[in-house]
């Protein structure tokens, strides 16, 4: 239960302003609103509020705060009906006080008696960091308590509210969008038949009413108000300044664009500028997109089931509507049209014959729209552009393979690291395949193109249409591109001369007068099928966005530009919609923004932007200089150009945030980024400076026995040599039988210790005929939170999987208050080159509900970094600062997050690393020594171009 701090008969009570929480305890930082109480003598006692845990910290020559930790649990109930979660309660006693003694960590009961005194200082905290007046967490906290409990604490919740919060001069206070008072602002104020404009200073508070009472007594000629609301009762209504406000009541959620009313009972107003969070839209044309548009629904879809389940049962609408519905889609780097990508339910209505049936893939999808008389549109990414009669080489359109399309991605080798003959069947097809491209060359390399079924059997299907999407730009284009006369194109591209992509994965889906908007990461692609368990063979996370409301139009615009531009003479499956034709679906501002490039020559522009377009670099970076309390990354490269690098770089160097978290895959599949990435974490920690703000690891899974899929006896080894629990400087082990060993690096587990084999060593093997000795890391240098212990010759060890979960997704959170899901990765080709596409979104109520759509999002993400349910976690992932400690758990607790520095380098295109067969496959690619020595060129060329639209 809780219980009145104090019984307010005898006391005195107001509420001077803010106090910031000291270094120390849980909110550090943070400021609060005080509620101050003074009797005449020292004869008040002061009793703990609820059941909990105590700790002080005395400032030098300051008061003593005592700070209140309450327990959950015998509360959970009412803590899971208070808006802002669990409440941290500190008691401030002035200096001199005598308190009860305690220890930090002592517990306390509700209602124990803390000290006997004259005067304190109550402050309360939520988990949500919001600044609560005290008549409005003391109401909250009543409303929340079972009936039988109010009595206990409802007098002093009344005290409170009669003494500091009635009438006219009740506090009316302006916050930020992080819910902390705002120290400046500017607010016109329209009082019963008075109008006046009053300036916060950061000595109000946020609080309106000492403004103006501070105004008033300086001139009533300028502030003829002496309070802001009206003397006889009723509302005021307050018009912050700004360039377009968004405007969100604490107490009821209530939302408003310009203006809103406040009374003495709806007096909290959160505010943001949203031009601070959303850039312009930089590319102009003749049907721009909005800078961004409210009153949409913005729902979040994390992992690839998700998206799936959620786009085909839109399909199955779509096909229940007839004539009237349709698909317009994007398919992103490789799409699988005849793969199942979703299934139907014991509980689907689906399974009533008389509702359309579910398309379980997207030819099913596309057909079935195609006989009720819709229509399917689809674009695919061209990768291989080579000019009618162009003698490209074998070795040239071999490298091009290999770097640009990825064909030699990290997590598609996986097999040769458990098993050697694994390695010999990668080379045998590598080699083959460089045979076959001679072919290809003759076909002006279509056989080669990864989505030519799907642009052949979609294009097939009735009503439907699909094409490929050649990006225009070349090196020509590419500003940081060397020379044509010198390295890679002297070497190795002597006539390819594209390098760009259409990376973008998004759809529009008409479904009669129901429009929805898919965007984000994800592509039609069953290896996408991953959930939060992630227990398949390649573990997988992704993120994609649906939007309802006025934002479909601007994504069905832009796909209606790729299509006049790429669909031929055939037309759209429908039009895009008018700007008044979209209903208001929900209570979120999003942003639809996009990456072009910047063409050097008018006959490669893009019509839709002939100056290429860098608004998501732009909106990006602009959410990063408006984070005030933190940030969270998921990206799958995370080799960030110059300006996000800087504006990234400041805000941890002038601690402007208090948290940094960024999650990565271990393994990227990107040549010579490896070294980008490690450099700019470097200059991250720098910045940090043991500050503590910086966390960037990558999710692993917790550990299996490897997949072997030529032998099962492969990887089941045992020592061939007694084993210290010390290992020396270099520490080694040796392992056999020779023909169960896998090539280097692999993770083993001898007798439970793990340890992580990274190379073979020099050292003579004592059994030369049966085992090998292999250098390894062990105990603290693992980061896997294990203790060296000896074993002896005869042990067994297995060789296990510690598969990363790969992160595929390109997304971020600020402040809980701004969400960007997309397709550009933070890369230069992601920000100023390539196609791409991003929502971006702030809930309209900021975080005036516990609803807010993308705290909810940053909790379950975090829930399935730390391998914590949900369900469970929720409240403890409600604070994201005290949350992101967490990240710091051992991976033996349960952790999947690890530190990026876990294990050794040994990346496939890392130019300091790089496993056997990764380097034997380069050199038949003819990326030999020379190349390294060359890797930045490569990188600017080939690997992250850029266009002048960088620097515009």
């Amino acid at each position: 239960m809780f219980a009145a701090p104090l019984d307010p008969a005898g006391w005195m009570l107001t509420t001077p302003g803010t106090l910031t929480v000291p270094a120390g305890l849980r909110y550090t930082d943070v400021p609060l609103l005080q509620l101050r109480a003074e009797r005449p003598a020292a004869d008040g006692e002061v009793r703990a509020p609820a059941p909990g845990t105590l700790r002080s910290v005395t400032p030098s020559g300051g008061p003593t705060w005592v700070e209140l930790q309450v327990n959950p649990f015998p509360l959970r109930r009412t803590v899971s009906a208070l808006p802002f979660g669990l409440p941290t309660f500190y008691l401030v006693f002035d200096p001199g006080a005598t308190l009860t003694p305690f220890a930090d960590g002592d517990g306390v009961a509700a209602g124990d008696q803390l000290a006997i005194v004259a005067a304190l200082t109550l402050l309360c905290a939520g988990q949500d960091r919001i600044a609560r007046d005290p008549a409005l967490w003391a109401s909250q906290i009543l409303a929340a308590l079972p009936v039988a409990d109010r009595p206990a604490w409802a007098p002093f919740a009344d005290a409170i509210a009669a003494q500091t919060a009635t009438g006219a001069d009740a506090p009316v206070l302006i916050l930020d969008h992080r819910g902390f008072p705002r120290e400046t602002a500017t607010v016109e104020i329209r009082s019963g038949a008075t109008t006046a404009t009053a300036r916060l200073t950061a000595a109000d508070g946020g609080d309106l009413q000492r403004a103006v009472a501070r105004m008033h007594a300086a001139n009533p000629a300028t502030m003829p108000l002496t309070t802001v609301l009206p003397a006889g009762g009723g509302a005021a209504t307050l018009r912050p300044a700004g360039a377009d406000v968004q405007l969100a009541r604490l107490e009821d959620g209530a939302h408003a664009a310009s203006e809103i009313e406040v009374t003495p009972a709806l007096r909290h107003v959160t505010v943001t500028d949203l031009p601070d969070w959303f850039a312009p839209q930089f590319a102009q044309s003749d049907h721009a997109l909005a800078r961004y548009t409210r009153h949409n629904e913005y729902r979040s879809l994390v992992n690839g089931g998700e998206y799936f389940d959620d786009l085909f049962r839109r399909l199955q609408d779509a096909l229940g509507a007839g004539a009237d519905g349709g698909l317009h889609l994007v398919g992103g780097w490789q799409t699988f049209p005849d793969e199942q990508l979703t299934d139907v339910r014991p509980w689907d209505p689906a399974r009533d014959p008389s509702q359309p049936p579910l398309p379980k893939s997207l030819v099913e999808a596309a057909t079935l729209i195609g006989n009720a008389h819709g229509a399917t549109r689809f674009l695919s990414p061209k990768f291989i552009q080579l000019d009618p009669g162009s003698p490209v080489e074998t070795a040239e359109l071999t490298l091009f393979s290999a770097i640009v399309m990825g064909l030699l991605r990290g997590q598609n080798v996986d097999f040769v690291r458990t098993d050697p003959a694994g390695a010999i069947i990668l080379l045998a097809l590598f080699v083959l395949n460089a045979i076959a491209i001679t072919w290809i060359i003759d076909t002006d390399g279509s056989a080669l193109e990864p989505n030519k079924d799907a642009v052949e059997l979609l294009d097939a299907l009735p009503n439907a249409a699909s094409r490929y999407a050649p990006h225009p730009a070349t090196v020509a284009d590419n500003p940081a591109s060397p020379p044509l006369s010198g390295f890679p194109y002297d070497s190795f591209f002597k006539l390819i001369r594209h390098f760009g992509f259409y990376h973008t994965k998004f759809a529009a889906v008409k479904a009669g007068p129901e429009r929805y908007a898919y965007a984000g990461g994800i592509d039609i692609n069953p290896n996408r099928l991953d959930d939060i368990r992630h227990l398949g063979s390649g573990p997988y996370h992704d993120v994609h966005a649906r939007v309802r409301g006025k934002a479909v139009r601007d994504v069905e615009l832009t796909f209606a530009e790729r299509w006049s531009r790429d669909g031929g003479t055939t037309g759209l499956a429908f039009e895009p919609a008018a700007a008044d034709e979209l209903a208001d679906a929900g209570t979120d501002v999003v942003q639809v923004a996009r990456t072009y490039f910047q063409a050097a020559d008018q006959s490669r522009e893009l019509d839709f932007a002939p100056t290429g377009d860098k608004t998501i670099a732009n909106t990006l970076i602009q959410a990063i200089s408006a984070a005030q309390e933190f940030i969270y990354i998921e990206d799958q490269y995370f080799t960030p150009p110059d300006a996000y690098r800087a504006a990234l770089l400041a805000k941890v160097a002038n601690r402007d945030i208090k948290t940094l978290v960024i999650v990565l895959p271990s393994t990227p599949d990107q040549p010579f980024g490896e070294i980008q990435r490690t450099g700019f974490i470097a200059d991250l920690h720098a910045a940090d400076a043991g500050a503590g703000i910086v966390r960037v690891g990558y999710p692993r899974r917790h550990y299996t026995v490897a997949d072997n899929e030529l032998r099962a006896s492969s990887g089941r080894l045992e020592l061939y040599q007694d084993l210290q629990a010390s290992g020396g400087v270099d520490p080694t082990v040796v392992l056999g039988p020779k023909q169960r060993l896998p090539q280097v690096p692999f993770w083993l587990s001898v007798e439970g210790e793990l340890m992580y084999a990274f190379n073979e060593s020099t050292t003579p093997s004592p059994d030369a005929e049966h085992a090998k000795v292999f250098e390894v890391v062990r105990g603290d240098d693992t980061r896997a939170g294990v203790r060296p212990r000896p074993h002896h010759r005869g042990a067994a060890a297995t060789v296990i999987d510690l598969a990363g979960i790969y992160v595929h997704a390109k997304m971020m959170i600020v402040d809980d208050a701004f969400v960007s899901i997309g397709s550009a990765n933070i890369n230069r080709r992601g920000l100023y080159h390539d196609g791409e596409i991003s929502l971006f979104s702030v809930p309209q109520q900021l975080k005036a509900t516990p609803a807010n759509p993308v705290a909810a999002l940053r909790r379950r993400l975090w829930a399935e970094m730390l391998d914590l349910p949900l369900a469970t976690a929720g409240p403890l992932l409600a604070d994201p600062r005290a949350a992101a400690r967490l990240f710091d758990r051992s991976f033996l607790q349960g952790n999947r997050f690890v530190d990026f520095d876990a294990h050794p380098t040994h990346l496939m295109y890392d130019a300091t690393g790089g496993d056997g067969v990764a380097l034997i496959l380069f050199r038949l690619a003819l990326l030999d020594e020379f190349v390294i020595a060359d890797h930045e060129k490569m990188f600017d060329a080939v690997v992250d171009p850029t266009s002048a639209v960088e620097d515009a």
